[in-house]
């Protein structure tokens, strides 16, 4: 009976001790949500504290680290956390990212492979493991990620513009301007969106429209436009 009332004793305590990592961890998250991080640091270190082996702390404490430019640190919970939960597709996402914030691209590749494994109609992971092809210069796998998360139903001005870039870098000036037009569309405010789009129509001659870009682009305060327009229609 000793036993099990020892085991029993052990478990109130345990259970006691979530419910206070838990509260913890609930604290630190609403700390992100108003980006005060250290802040959201302490209540994490709390809730670990209080349960070694309480993974969303652990989690959630390496989005904070990242936050802070602590990308080692970052790191080391971000294994911590898919040593114990191999399966989890959103930390093989942020360690991708925390990947790539230390310059390791063929790392953050594998770690946004292994997310879409897990999750293959994660379509963010799509986007950002083109964006690190595009920066190991593999235009066509990262066209490819860019293609597969349009397909999937990502819609976001970043993607479009992405693909943009590499459209108009093959030459398929017509596509990138398609893909340059659909970016502003979702955000009439990104001015490199407009300079770019400029760029292509004045390849296809189209200088009166490319002229309306650049104005438009220099008015959101992209200082290339400025020096597109000095550079190629003032005297």
């Amino acid at each position: 009976m000793k036993y099990i009332n020892g085991i029993f004793i052990c478990c109130l305590l345990a259970s006691c001790s979530y419910h206070e990592a838990r509260k913890s961890n609930r604290q630190g998250m609403d700390y992100i949500t108003r980006n005060a991080y250290k802040e959201a640091l302490q209540e994490f270190n709390l809730a670990i504290d209080k349960v070694p082996t309480y993974y969303p702390a652990y989690y959630n404490r390496a989005i904070v680290q990242a936050n802070l430019n602590r990308p080692q640190e970052a790191l080391q919970d971000m294994n911590y956390v898919i040593a114990n939960m191999p399966d989890n597709a959103q930390a093989y996402y942020n360690r991708a990212i925390i990947h790539e914030n230390l310059g390791n691209i063929p790392l953050a590749i594998q770690d946004y492979s292994q997310a879409l494994n897990i999750n293959p109609q994660f379509l963010e992971a799509y986007h950002y493991r083109g964006i690190a092809r595009y920066h190991m210069r593999d235009l066509k796998g990262a066209l490819k990620d860019y293609d597969k998360a349009i397909n999937l139903g990502l819609e976001t001005s970043a993607l479009f513009f992405n693909r943009g870039v590499i459209l108009q870098q093959q030459g398929s000036l017509s596509d990138a301007i398609e893909s340059y037009s659909r970016s502003i569309q979702i955000d009439p405010s990104n001015a490199r969106a407009y300079y770019n789009r400029a760029i292509a129509k004045m390849k296809i001659n189209n200088k009166a429209e490319a002229r309306q870009d650049l104005e438009i682009s220099r008015r959101l305060g992209y200082s290339k436009a400025t020096e597109a327009i000095s550079r190629f229609y003032e005297e």
